[in-house]
């Protein structure tokens, strides 16, 4: 299971460089900057490589080539991943080591793990979450109750005993990249009557086996819908994972979900090193390990959201295209008055905290493919205020005002806007002047351009019956 980087940040705190020799590292700076280094890629086994961006005392570098070494452990939160980075005008090659936590201390050496094996991926590794109920042959148990030797129940009907279960809290945050960690929440009924019997709480890495032609595996997090399959932002989380003598598909709530295979991503669970009595074999597996084939896009992952979208459907979930824009000013809800692509406000000029407010989207619960995971609200294109008396102020896109709640400036072809992420902060400053009554007037890119197709909007009864459960334990 590769580690993969998707324009990742690492800020000063989590980056260094450092000298690498004897199988050790040994940090001697904190790189600096805005953004100190930045990695896009994918890392399997020493020397993949990677695209780098980094500042080495205040010079950047962009394009450089970062050749994986290892890896070490970092708490309990992460690992620390080692690459020497050539090219991109570099002088001489440096090696960094990045984490999402606290980079490796400056003049100690730190070991680091080279064996020709999978790179560890941390926290995300495929889990249950707290509470889950697991099919045994005793009925359905929490997953951290069950114990080694216990039987459980697979989706073709076997008693199995469990080899070992894995143990990790994760302090989501904490985490550089908390899309990586946050629980995925699949509701009840989600892929049909029954299945899940109740809400099953997954880590975005699990895969679910479904039927398209053959059974498959597909990683959970490739199924997010925004709806009847969320991921949920929380502070903390402890992730479970049932090992048996070999890959299988569990019960999990009814839903069928895969078992633990250990891909060299052991040693990331709290209990990775415990002794187990029952089986001493823990060599790293590989994906021709799998119980199933591991599908992770393409036609068959497209047909399953389809199908997932055809039930959310007939669970009462529906499609609006509305953004609800709005402001919230002083605590009162203003609606404008909308002529095209153009919303006007009327509020007075003395207010002091205004919110531009709409509903929001993600464009990876829409389409997988895009990699995209800001929360969207409506993207301006321009935004002016009037008084009626004197006073005008047309606000660029760019304007430092514009801080909090709004993400970059970005632009086709000559067209220039800025997406909300639907609490979007307007400071008074940007009215400073105007006197009586002033006229917000907010133009955007197109009402067409909001969320493609639409959204969903939940109903009554399945906010209802969401669950709330504990899980971190």
């Amino acid at each position: 299971m590769a580690v993969t980087f998707d324009n990742t940040v690492f800020n000063a705190s989590q980056a260094t460089t450092g000298i690498y020799a004897l199988g050790g590292f040994t940090g001697t700076n904190l790189l600096s900057g805005a953004t100190p280094v930045t990695i896009n890629g994918s890392i399997d086994q020493p020397n993949s490589t990677v695209g780098v961006n980094l500042n080495v005392g205040g010079v950047t570098t962009v394009g450089a080539t970062g050749t994986y070494l290892g890896y070490s452990a970092a708490d309990n939160d992460d690992y620390v991943y080692y690459f020497n980075v050539t090219g991109g005008g570099l002088a001489t090659p440096v090696t960094i080591g990045v984490s999402g936590v606290a980079a490796p201390a400056l003049g100690v050496v730190t070991p680091v793990t080279t064996a020709n094996v999978t790179a560890p991926v941390g926290p995300n590794t495929p889990c249950f979450a707290t509470g889950t109920l697991i099919r045994t042959s005793e009925g359905d148990v929490p997953v951290e109750a069950l114990a080694e030797g216990d039987l459980v129940v697979t989706a073709a009907g076997a008693h199995r005993p469990v080899r070992w279960i894995g143990r990790r809290r994760v302090a989501c945050d904490r985490h550089r990249d908390p899309h990586a960690v946050w629980p995925v929440r699949v509701l009840a009924g989600a892929f049909g009557d029954g299945l899940p019997q109740r809400d099953v709480w997954l880590s975005p890495d699990h895969a679910v086996c479904v039927s398209v032609v053959a059974e498959v595996l597909i990683p959970i997090k490739h199924l997010v819908n925004g709806a009847t399959i969320a991921q949920v932002p929380v502070d903390e989380v402890t992730y479970w994972h049932v090992e048996l003598d070999s890959h299988d598909v569990l019960l999990a709530e009814g839903l069928p979900a895969e078992s633990f295979l250990d891909t060299g991503v052991r040693s990331g669970f709290e209990n990775g090193s415990d002794p187990v009595t029952l089986h001493p074999d823990f060599a790293p597996r590989s994906h021709a390990d799998f119980c199933r084939p591991l599908v992770q896009g393409g036609a068959l992952v497209a047909a399953v959201r389809a199908q997932l979208a055809t039930r959310a459907a007939a669970l009462g979930w529906t499609i609006t295209s509305d953004p609800d824009l709005h402001l919230v000013a002083d605590g009162a809800v203003i609606r404008p008055v909308v002529s095209g692509d153009v919303a006007r406000f009327a509020l007075p000029a003395g207010t002091r905290s205004l919110h531009l407010m709409s509903r929001t989207y993600t464009p990876y619960l829409l389409d997988a493919t895009t990699g995209d995971r800001r929360r969207l609200g409506v993207p301006l294109r321009g935004l002016s205020v009037r008084d009626g008396l004197g006073f005008s102020r047309d606000v660029a896109l760019d304007d430092p005002a514009l801080a909090a709640g709004f993400s970059f400036v970005q632009g086709q072809a000559g067209d220039l806007w800025r997406w909300t992420d639907g609490s979007a902060v307007l400071p008074a400053a940007l009215w400073a002047g105007a006197r009586g009554e002033v006229t917000l007037e907010v133009a955007l890119v197109s009402a067409s351009h909001w969320a493609g197709d639409g959204v969903y909007a939940s109903p009554a009864s399945a906010r209802a019956a969401t669950e709330s459960r504990a899980l971190a334990a």
